[in-house]
């Protein structure tokens, strides 16, 4: 009879052996050299992703949150444009701004105001935030090592465009504090759509509660309009030109991302003029006790009421 050890060492031989023999199978079934190294990608294709071949190809999903990611951050960018022209009317009169607020609640269509309607529009905002918060958590460090992978990358490189990264993902992670509170009195309670009650609201937050809340909007939402044009580049690339030619382009985004801390600062002093005329009109509503009282358009000035 074979001694133990003899047994082990023809056991461990073959075993060995079986391993080669599967390695060797599987390095055959490999893509083939002279598939693999038929393209030798140059730097201009591995920046702009051409004729690279054998690339792992992600998800559809990531792909579409992305998609939902960047569309829903499109609407929500305009927006605010549009949302800073409807509550800066106030500074124009408590007239003016009445009236607009009626036009969105669909007076232009029989003379009334429809609450319906404040709470539809109001709904779909909300519903676009909760899409683009959705989408955009997978952007989130999920652990301290990225964090720190994160920090690290940021006070290493001294980049514009990591540096506007870090400031977007810290205004999104604020403005799950805020956003929520702001737009679900308005959901529940559409008569609040009124110069006066508006101010009365204001004055109770406080202003400094609202100029925060302004400031983190704004920084994020003109951040992500910008990461958003570098994205779906704005800027036209040519694969053919050698990549250090095209240096000048660099100059292009600088003007772009310049444009878009000018908007803004624009925008922050714009939302805190109109946030100091509501904060005015609510302690007026306050100091006279008619904190409840709705604003009534004088009939010589109400556009659907003659």
């Amino acid at each position: 009879m074979l001694s133990t050890d003899v047994c082990s060492s023809i056991f461990f031989f073959l075993f060995d052996a079986q391993k080669k023999c599967t390695l060797s199978r599987l390095l055959n079934m490999s893509t083939p050299d002279s598939v693999k190294y038929g393209n030798t990608p140059t730097a201009n294709e591995n920046v702009w992703g051409a004729g690279l071949k054998d690339v792992k190809r992600q998800s559809r999903t990531t792909a579409l949150l992305d998609i939902g990611q960047s569309v829903s951050g499109l609407i929500l960018g305009l927006f605010l444009f549009c949302h800073m022209a409807f509550t800066g009317s106030v500074n124009f009169g408590k007239d003016l701004f009445a009236n607009l607020i009626a036009t969105s609640g669909g007076a232009f269509l029989d003379g009334e105001e429809h609450l319906w309607m404040h709470v539809a529009f109001v709904g779909f905002i909300t519903l676009t935030v909760a899409i683009h918060a959705f989408c955009a958590l997978r952007r989130f460090p999920t652990s301290y090592h990225q964090f720190r992978d994160i920090k690290a990358h940021w006070h290493l490189l001294k980049h514009e465009d990591t540096a506007l990264w870090v400031v977007q993902i810290t205004t999104g992670a604020l403005l799950f504090l805020f956003v929520f509170t702001h737009v679900m009195p308005m959901l529940f309670n559409p008569r609040s759509f009124d110069p006066n009650l508006i101010g009365v609201h204001t004055y109770h937050i406080g202003m400094v509660y609202t100029f925060v809340f302004l400031v983190i909007t704004e920084l994020h939402g003109m951040i992500g309009l910008y990461r958003l044009a570098v994205k779906w580049e704005i800027f036209s690339k040519d694969a053919d030109r050698n990549l250090i030619d095209q240096r000048e382009r660099v100059g292009d985004r600088a003007g772009l991302r310049k444009t878009m801390l000018f908007v803004a600062l624009a925008m922050i002093v714009a939302g805190t003029l109109t946030a100091y005329k509501n904060y005015s009109i609510g302690k007026e509503q306050v100091d006279a006790k008619q904190a409840n009282q709705r604003y009534v358009v004088p009939a010589d000035k109400n556009w659907y009421h003659n």
